[in-house]
């Protein structure tokens, strides 16, 4: 009994550390960044990071997404409601990461947008890109590619814009 259940243990530990991407920049912590697939005729795409924590003293700023080379551009966006109407806004200036505290980037809220793809992004495939912050700096990280039906959430980016 006792093999039994250090065998599980041992395989929840190594298959979490297989799924998990986690990737720490100086007190910045960025948990699992995905993206979702997209149809053939998508030109935009839209991207998630379960939380960037911010361990640290000061606020910190995700300023921009480079080095991204399957759109043309990408943009940071907040999607909220204003007056009974969902709105979708890009941030100009960047998003806060409060000391102390999590941000997530998630559907109906936060998001990146990948705009002008030049291919569909695949279930399964991972893509890459560096976030750039105010105060850690830079780092390079990928967004695993979700179906829509791996990621949980409802919203459909290629209606969006």
């Amino acid at each position: 009994m006792f093999k039994n259940i250090s065998f599980i243990a041992i395989l929840i530990v190594l298959t979490n550390h297989v799924f998990a991407h986690d990737y720490t920049l100086g007190q910045l912590v960025i948990n699992h960044p995905y993206t979702r697939a997209t149809s053939p005729q998508a030109k935009i795409g839209g991207a998630f990071i379960v939380s960037i924590k911010n361990n640290g003293d000061i606020a910190d700023k995700l300023i921009s997404i480079t080095n991204v080379s399957f759109a043309d551009s990408v943009q940071i966006h907040e999607t909220k409601m204003e007056d009974n109407v969902m709105k979708m806004r890009e941030l100009k200036e960047g998003l806060t990461i409060p000391a102390k505290s999590m941000v997530e980037l998630k559907p109906g809220g936060y998001h990146i947008m990948f705009m002008n793809l030049k291919d569909s992004l695949v279930s399964g495939q991972k893509y890459k890109a560096t976030l750039n912050f105010e105060k850690a700096g830079s780092i390079n990280i990928e967004f695993v590619t979700e179906s829509f039906k791996d990621s949980g959430h409802m919203m459909n980016m290629d209606r969006m814009h």
